[in-house]
C-alpha cells in the first residue's frame, strides 16, 4: 500500500478507536435481546382459570432465556371472533399482571367487531427477577415482550396486531417498544394510567422531586388542559417498586444514595441515554392519563409523560393523543372518568382501539 492509501486508512481506524471510546453503549441500543417460549412445551387446559374472559381457550406455558431474569411460567387464553378476525388485541393487566384482565368490557365489545382478544397472566409478578425479589425492571421487562413476539407468530393471524395494557401493563408496553423491539410489528397500543415506569428514578428519589407539569402547552399529541401531578411513588407503590427494583430505599423517608438513584434512572423506560428506541413510524400510541379534576392522584400521570415527552416529531409514530381524563374512579381509573370533551373514557379507549388497530407493517 502506497503512503497515499495508506492515510486515509489510518485515519478512518484512529476515528473508529475514538468513537468507540466516546460512544461505547452503542453496542447496548435497542433492541435488547427477547427470551423464548417453546410453542411444543405450550400446552392447552381445560377449562380456563377463573378470571379469563368466558369461552376462551387457555394454555400453559413457560418463559425461558431472558437476560438476568428467572423462566417465569404463565398461563394465557384467546377467543376468536364469530368471523375472520380483524386483528389481534393483547391485554396486559396492571401491578404484577399475575391475573387477567379485570374488565371484560373491553373484550365484549372488540370481539363483537370482529377481533381476537388474549388474555395473560404471569405465576408471580413479571417484574421479579428471581422468584419473589428483583433487581432491574427493564431486565424483567424482556417478559411481557417475549410473551407479545409468541403471540404475534403463533397466535395471531391477520389484521393489525395491537396490545392495551393498564398501569404496570402499560409500563411492559412501553418497555416492549423502548427496549424490545415491539415496534417492528405492533401496530397500535392503548397505554391506560402510565407507562408508570417512565422515570423510576424521579419516582423513588428522596428528596421527592417537585410536581411536574402533565402534557404542558406545545407538547405533541396532548388533548385536554396541562395539570400537575408528583411522579413520586406512594400509597404502596414504593414498596411494590423497592421489591422489584431491588433497592428498598425507594421512597422511603431516607435521602437515597447516588448509587440508589443511578440505578433506577437506568432501569427506567426514559433513561435519559441514547440507547432507547422512540422512533415507532408504524405504531400508533395512544395514553389516558388521569387529571387532578375530582380525583385522588397517584404518580401515573407525572410517570406516563417521562414516556410521552420523548415524541417530539409527528413521523415518530403512526400517530400520538396523550388524553386527559378528568373524574377518574380512584387514583388510575381512566376507564370510568371523562375526556375533555365529556365522552367516557371507556367509549374513548375502545372506539380509539378500533379506529387505530389495523395493519401498518
Amino acid at each position: 500500500m502506497t503512503m497515499k492509501n495508506l492515510l486515509p486508512s489510518v485515519l478512518v481506524a484512529a476515528f473508529a478507536v475514538i468513537a468507540l471510546a466516546v460512544f461505547p453503549a452503542q453496542a447496548q441500543r435497542a433492541p435488547l435481546q427477547l427470551g423464548t417460549i417453546d410453542p411444543r412445551m405450550v400446552t392447552k387446559m381445560d377449562p380456563c382459570p377463573d378470571g379469563y374472559y368466558a369461552g376462551m381457550t387457555c394454555f400453559r406455558g413457560e418463559l425461558d432465556g431472558c437476560q438476568n431474569a428467572d423462566n417465569l411460567g404463565f398461563t394465557y387464553g384467546y377467543e376468536n371472533p364469530g368471523e375472520q378476525p380483524s386483528g389481534t388485541i393483547v391485554f396486559l393487566e396492571g401491578s404484577g399482571g399475575t391475573s387477567a384482565y379485570v374488565d371484560p368490557s373491553y373484550a365484549q365489545t372488540y370481539l363483537r367487531k370482529g377481533y381476537q382478544v388474549v388474555y395473560l397472566a404471569w405465576d408471580t409478578d413479571w417484574e421479579n427477577t428471581e422468584g419473589s425479589a428483583g433487581s432491574s425492571i427493564k431486565d424483567a421487562a424482556c417478559r411481557p415482550a417475549t410473551f407479545l413476539q409468541y403471540v404475534y407468530q403463533n397466535v395471531y393471524t391477520r389484521g393489525g396486531m395491537c396490545a392495551q395494557g393498564a398501569s404496570a401493563g402499560a409500563g411492559a408496553l412501553g418497555y416492549s417498544l423502548a427496549w424490545y423491539g415491539s415496534s417492528s410489528y405492533l401496530d397500535n397500543v392503548e397505554l391506560l394510567s402510565g407507562p408508570v415506569f417512565g422515570n423510576i428514578e424521579q419516582g423513588c428519589v428522596v428528596p421527592n422531586p417537585p410536581k411536574m407539569t402533565v402534557c404542558p402547552y406545545g407538547e405533541l399529541g396532548c388533548v385536554g388542559d396541562p395539570w400537575y401531578d408528583s411522579p413520586s411513588y406512594v400509597d404502596g407503590d414504593e414498596t411494590q417498586v423497592a421489591g422489584w427494583s431491588g433497592i428498598s430505599s425507594c421512597n422511603n423517608g431516607r435521602t437515597t444514595s447516588d448509587a440508589d438513584n443511578d440505578a433506577w434512572q437506568a432501569m427506567s423506560i426514559s433513561d435519559g441515554s441514547s440507547n432507547p428506541n422512540f422512533n415507532y413510524p408504524k405504531t400508533s400510541i395512544a395514553g389516558w392519563l388521569c387529571s387532578d379534576v375530582d380525583s385522588i392522584q397517584n404518580n401515573s400521570a407525572a410517570q406516563g409523560d417521562y414516556f410521552y415527552q420523548q415524541f417530539i416529531t409527528p413521523n415518530q409514530t403512526a400517530g400520538l393523543t396523550v388524553t386527559r381524563i378528568n373524574n377518574c374512579q380512584g387514583v388510575e381509573g381512566v376507564t370510568q372518568g371523562e375526556t375533555p370533551s365529556g365522552e367516557s373514557g371507556f367509549d374513548a379507549i375502545s372506539n380509539n382501539m378500533l379506529d387505530a388497530c389495523s395493519k401498518h407493517h
